[in-house]
């Protein structure tokens, strides 16, 4: 009998079992063992599996091989070609090693044997993967380029078309001469991904919300027949193709309209929103502790949310987890009570604001444990509209006029006077580089130890002032945007304005947690509200039409 021989073949894709890349690799193993006089005992096979990108301690045929060759089950390892075994420069050679420290030859049909011998023989082990990952990571950027070109120009990339598309054929011939399919909008499909949209955009709703909603609408997955699935709308919500964009890896197309289901800006709010009700949000933000001031003078460091969307859409109180306690400086949440302690078969619930820290750690606040939501509201609702007619009966053009003018004049007042500071800098930095040459030859009364000293101080200072001005200059570039930022916060809270009125209790939420950073409450009905900075320019700052 001749020696054992256990071999291995492998393809990276699916494409290329097609192509019938393992029945090659196989015959040419059993000729070469015929050849050679040897018997294969084993074969494994591996089937889109990467070489590249899967290590070999996650390639089950490999840790498998290695396990018998412990064991002694065959003598002779043999692939076709040595990059079967894997294309990782950095892993595959000391795999191959390995296997002939532990007895067992290494050959390829095409390359021959693998030795240790030598030095040179490790090189050339170590050089063959190091170029064959050299190839994998060129055939990989070819691959990701080309991909990226095709979403660019319009087309799609392959694969089952996102929910609201489909694929249709429009006479493009391609290179094999066969026609091929183009993405175009699913008219039967779409109205249901906008309602998606709609859903979170208008009320805050997360998927499972959305997922009931659809269902009592009679809006079913046409894919499927069954109601949509929570997940598969989390998919929909956060695929970027909706607004018409096509994506590939990192690469994003420019916006085709006639891919666009739903606007860009609408996808932006959505996005936000998920992405603060996140449970990983607050981690992301890396939430700081800031003072506030109590009721009774003193400060406290709390931690505050810095999200714009209600944590809880349901229920009839009107703010959702940016309320907060005047006296301990502690989250407020709602919830509701009975209206009356009299027993009842069904007693009326009413909302209302209770102080968390009052509730469960009664030493903590010295505050009210609760506050009626229905009086609390209705303040709120007053200041906002009161923010809604102040927004109608703003001459748009001259206050962002004005508010532009202010501000590139404070930042060339600035600007200005760093420059001064710079010039005179530099002067410094000049008057020792100068001095320097003098120090060296003798000529000065100071030595280039206290020259270089100098120098260096002076320098620290020019760079420090260079940064700054870098830093002025672009901050007033992003000033000069002011106005375009301010028209879009504009006609933001016009539409609210026509909104708000008629809105049910879940717009309401939305709105009001857009407009509003913190409410704070204290003993009376004592009520605070904190304003996010974008949106109080209209509250504080409007001139009348």
């Amino acid at each position: 009998m001749g020696k054992r021989v256990c071999c291995l073949y492998r393809v990276s894709s699916k494409g290329q079992v097609e192509k019938d890349d393992i029945p090659m690799q196989k015959q040419r193993c059993h000729e070469f063992a015929v050849e050679k006089g040897w018997d294969i005992v084993e074969e494994f096979y591996e089937k889109g599996i990467s070489g590249y990108k899967v290590s070999a301690k996650k390639r089950d045929a490999v840790q498998e091989i290695q396990r018998d060759a412990t064991e002694g089950k065959f003598d002779i390892l043999l692939v076709f070609m040595f990059d079967r075994l894997g294309r990782k420069e950095d892993e595959t050679p000391f795999i191959v090693e390995w296997f002939v420290k532990n007895g067992i030859e290494v050959w390829s049909t095409v390359e021959g044997q693998q030795r240790f011998d030598t030095h040179v023989d490790k090189l050339t082990n170590y050089i063959r993967y190091w170029q064959a990952s050299g190839e994998s990571l060129k055939t990989s950027i070819r691959t990701k380029t080309r991909l990226g070109q095709i979403v660019q120009e319009g087309r799609f990339r392959g694969g089952t078309p996102a929910y609201g598309f489909r694929l249709v054929k429009k006479g493009r011939i391609g290179k094999k001469n066969r026609e091929l399919y183009d993405i175009e909008i699913n008219p039967e499909e779409a109205p249901a991904v906008k309602r998606m949209f709609d859903l979170t955009d208008r009320y805050g709703y997360g998927g499972r919300k959305i997922s009931t909603i659809l269902k009592n609408e009679g809006i079913i997955n046409l894919r499927t027949g069954e109601p949509f699935h929570y997940s598969t709308i989390q998919h929909i919500l956060a695929n970027i193709m909706n607004v018409g964009i096509l994506r590939s890896g990192e690469t994003q197309s420019e916006v085709f309209p006639d891919l666009q289901i739903i606007p860009l800006e609408q996808f932006q709010r959505v996005a936000k929103a998920r992405e603060q009700r996140s449970v990983n949000y607050a981690i992301k933000c890396g939430w700081e502790p800031e003072t506030v001031t109590l009721a009774n003078g003193s400060e406290a460091m709390v931690v505050r949310s810095p999200g714009t969307y209600p944590r809880k859409i349901v229920g009839h109180a009107l703010l959702s987890g940016n309320v907060y306690c005047g006296h301990c400086g502690g989250r407020i949440f709602a919830t509701t009570a009975r209206k009356s302690h009299h027993p009842s078969n069904h007693p009326e619930r009413i909302a209302i604001y209770k102080c968390y820290n009052r509730t469960q750690h009664k030493e903590l606040c010295d505050g009210p444990t609760t506050y009626r939501a229905e009086k609390v509201d209705a303040v709120v609702e007053s200041i906002l509209r009161g923010i809604f007619a102040r927004a109608k009966n703003v001459d748009e053009k001259e206050f962002l006029k004005k508010q532009v003018q202010i501000s590139q004049k404070q930042y060339q007042q600035k600007l200005k006077a760093v420059k001064g500071e710079y010039t005179k800098a530099a002067k410094e930095l000049s008057k020792w580089e100068d001095l320097m040459l003098s120090s060296i030859e003798g000529t000065c009364i100071f030595t280039p130890e206290q020259v270089k000293k100098r120098m260096d101080a002076a320098q620290e200072k020019v760079d420090t002032l260079t940064q700054e001005i870098a830093s002025l200059q672009t901050d007033m570039h992003d000033a000069q945007n002011l106005s375009t930022e301010i028209v879009a916060q504009h006609q933001q809270i016009l539409s609210w304005a026509e909104l708000f009125d008629s809105a049910s209790i879940d717009e309401k939420k939305v709105i009001a947690s857009q407009l509003i950073k913190a409410v704070t409450l204290t003993c009376n009905y004592g009520i605070q509200i904190e304003f996010n900075i974008s949106e109080a320019q209209f509250l504080n700052g409007m001139e009348m039409g």
